[in-house]
């Protein structure tokens, strides 16, 4: 992690702005076009799910703003983030799964299952997720495989002010090939244009994915 120097930021005055915003979170829901990354994952028996968390992970590595975070009131970047996702138990209460983050997509989905199966059953509040919650590092995921919606809003903590981006996957649409996604940033670390540019990167990633399938 470094900061990030206010003379080589366009944005310092904008962060200063935003910084002392009793709500500085905005949220934008979009869906992104995924129909052929499902048609290949379906005809391989990959996980839809781990494959799209791939790319997400992925686009988090390429596009520099999402890794913005607030330490200490200053702006810095993360070299890298530790994306923590929701997963359903048969209880249908839900558990934290942190992610690992894999180069190639099959050693991902593997390192991955074997996450969500330990990380089942933990408990809510695991010694991990103590350790972890909040550092800067982390990018909070959640999965609402049910629901097609077309806005979201998230519970926050008081102490919320690191500036982690959340984001949501609704119910993919077999029909329109659409996955719905929300995401929500600091409006003192990025702008619309910002999250533009972010979806962009995801479908780049989802597109890349697929060119390696089919190959």
């Amino acid at each position: 992690m470094k900061k990030i120097t206010p003379s080589d930021w366009p944005r310092a005055e904008h962060f200063d702005f935003y910084l002392g915003f009793e709500q500085p979170y905005f949220n934008i829901t979009t869906r992104l076009k995924v129909g052929k990354l499902y048609t290949l994952c379906k005809q391989q028996q990959l996980s839809f799910t781990f494959s799209y968390l791939y790319c997400l992970s992925k686009a988090c590595q390429n596009y520099e703003p999402i890794r913005y975070r607030i330490m200490n009131s200053h702006p810095c970047v993360v070299d890298q983030v530790e994306m923590s996702c929701v997963f359903l138990r048969e209880d249908r209460s839900f558990r934290f799964v942190p992610l690992v983050a894999c180069d190639d997509i099959h050693d991902y989905i593997k390192e991955n299952v074997a996450q969500k199966n330990v990380y089942l059953e933990q408990p809510l509040v695991s010694e991990h997720f103590l350790a972890t919650s909040e550092t800067p590092q982390q990018l909070y995921l959640s999965i609402l495989p049910w629901l097609d919606f077309s806005s979201f809003s998230h519970a926050r903590s008081a102490k919320d002010n690191l500036g982690i981006p959340k984001c949501v996957f609704g119910r993919f649409d077999v029909q329109t090939g659409e996955l719905p996604f929300s995401i929500e940033v600091h409006h003192a670390l990025m702008d619309g244009l910002h999250v533009a540019e972010f979806i962009q990167e995801i479908e780049i990633q989802c597109r890349l994915l697929c060119e390696q399938l089919s190959g």
